[in-house]
């Protein structure tokens, strides 16, 4: 599973070539229209190289000389690049992204690090390796704190989700495993993989899956579940965690995290408590100090 990133870091080999394909386009374009100009960059390069050889045979009149030829070639090629508007720059490989100075990354006003827009490609890819394939068109924009007649509890759960995934918010005991219980067909799944998508478009490596899938996921997966920057785990409920081999792997990824306090949301439609009540033991200790995110809550 890679990261934003890393799948940023991987494509600047690619914005590199273009950047350089775009600059030797622009200074075949100049040439052709100013040969005189590119005569001249071929004589600043070839007294250079000649230098560069009088250096090693210490030649110092020769020298002397090949320097004042050169100063003067750059002071004719600086009045043909003034008087034809030339950009003195045309020959520099220029950044293709302004925003982003081709990082992948803009900085906000308050300085928190956003992925470019120039990146989409990237995002979009990051979204489906950690696991919101089926999720493309779920929006953070797209959410209503007005859904279902309840604008201030389903703005305060928004919220709330947000507060955890900056690291601003935390339980009873300071743990960062939090329980988000909800009634079904609410939004849950919607706004937690659009929290999820938020925690990626802030550099972050998150992940988005079912509880119940987490004895299907790959070794290399559920290693890198263990020290994401966010986890969200759907779907939750006692019964999961006695299914197969779900309780021990949920139990070895939530202790992992705890101990590195990476912050994890559990999502359920059941309460709190008859969560505790009921879960494989491993993981009802852990639940019983878990934070709380509900409507209700406070």
């Amino acid at each position: 599973m890679k990261t934003i990133k890393e799948l940023i870091s991987e494509s600047l080999t690619e914005v590199e070539a273009s950047r350089d394909i775009l600059k030797q386009q622009n200074i075949r374009r100049v040439y052709k229209a100013y040969p005189e100009l590119k005569e001249i960059d071929d004589q600043i390069l070839n007294d250079r190289n000649n230098r560069f050889i009088a250096v090693i045979d210490k030649d110092e009149r020769l020298i002397r000389r090949i320097d004042i030829a050169i100063k003067e070639l750059i002071a004719k090629r600086d009045k043909i690049i003034a008087r034809n508007n030339i950009d003195p720059e045309f020959d520099v490989a220029k950044c293709i992204c302004d925003k982003c100075e081709d990082t992948g990354f803009t900085k906000g006003s308050d300085g928190t690090l956003k992925v470019c827009s120039c990146r989409k490609k990237e995002l979009e890819t990051c979204y489906e390796l950690s696991g919101m394939a089926d999720y493309s068109s779920y929006k953070m924009k797209n959410y209503r704190d007005d859904y279902l007649g309840d604008p201030s509890g389903r703005k305060k759960i928004k919220n709330d989700l947000l507060k955890v995934l900056l690291g601003l918010a935390n339980s009873e005991d300071k743990s960062s495993l939090f329980v988000y219980s909800g009634a079904p067909q609410t939004g849950k799944t919607f706004l937690t993989v659009c929290v999820c998508k938020t925690a990626i478009n802030l550099g972050k490596s998150a992940y988005y899956g079912k509880c119940e899938d987490l004895q299907i996921i790959g070794t290399d997966t559920l290693e890198a579940l263990k020290r994401i920057d966010f986890l969200v785990l759907d779907d939750f409920a006692d019964s999961v965690t006695m299914t197969g081999n779900v309780g021990s792997i949920l139990n070895n990824i939530l202790e992992v995290r705890a101990a590195s306090k990476l912050p994890t949301i559990l999502v359920t439609p059941f309460p709190k408590a008859e969560l505790v009540s009921k879960c494989d033991m491993r993981i009802s200790g852990k639940l019983s100090s878990a934070g709380l995110i509900s409507k209700e809550s406070r």
